[in-house]
């Protein structure tokens, strides 16, 4: 992968306010997404050192070019926001939007704060703390020491492909009330679910199990994105 190249004009400096900070696209949202926000406020709490503000950040990346398939990318950035909000599992949470991750961290400094701490999965937070660390800078132009929220194994973005009979074994195991590991949850099992019509299965993918009506706003809200029937 190429490293792209970024101006150090285009951030507006450091902020003193430090956060932590998740990006992600959450198209859509899932368990696995709030499971990390309550991982996040558990770092920020552990963690008093680091003067992070109580309330952690989520930065919706609404991507130019992949918000264009809307078959991995059924729902608008402030769909996303707006059901996270509803969802009752995100509370204390505040949401901003950007169009990729460098302008993720950019939006976090412009709302006055300074990303500290990142939750992510271990490859994707590497390459994380390597942007923050040559961009990112103090207003002294030294590194900034940055943090990474543990025992985060695999990015909540990363799609899950084990294909169409795998997710149905997986949605008729949470149908049978079974238990289903959290490393099988993803948002292409979301998506597999809302065009399978499985009510029961997306709502306890999308974590909204609790709101039932909120969890079939959100399943016809892909339905119709992706033209399923």
């Amino acid at each position: 992968m190429i490293e792209p190249v970024y101006e150090a004009a285009e951030t507006v400096g450091e902020q003193k306010k430090r956060v932590a900070v998740m990006v992600g696209r959450m198209n859509p949202p899932t368990r696995g997404h709030y499971k990390v926000m309550d991982a996040m406020k558990a770092f920020i709490r552990d963690n008093p050192e680091l003067n992070l503000q109580t309330i952690p950040v989520v930065v919706i990346v609404a991507g130019e070019k992949t918000s264009e398939d809307k078959t991995k990318n059924p729902l608008t950035a402030e769909e996303r926001k707006s059901f996270m909000e509803s969802s009752g599992r995100a509370n204390g949470v505040k949401f901003l939007i950007a169009g990729s991750a460098f302008a993720a961290f950019e939006e976090v400094r412009k709302a006055g704060f300074e990303p500290i701490a990142i939750a992510a999965g271990s490859d994707r937070a590497a390459n994380y703390l390597k942007m923050l660390d040559k961009y990112f800078k103090a207003k002294d132009e030294s590194t900034i020491k940055h943090a990474v929220v543990p025992g985060l194994s695999r990015d909540q973005d990363d799609d899950v492909s084990d294909g169409p009979e795998a997710f149905d074994m997986i949605m008729r195991m949470i149908n049978d009330g079974d238990k289903v590991d959290d490393a099988q949850i993803s948002g292409s099992l979301a998506r597999h679910a809302a065009k399978s019509d499985d009510e029961v299965a997306f709502a306890y993918v999308t974590g909204l199990d609790k709101k039932p009506k909120l969890a079939l706003k959100l399943m016809q809200k892909i339905k119709n994105a992706v033209g399923a029937k």
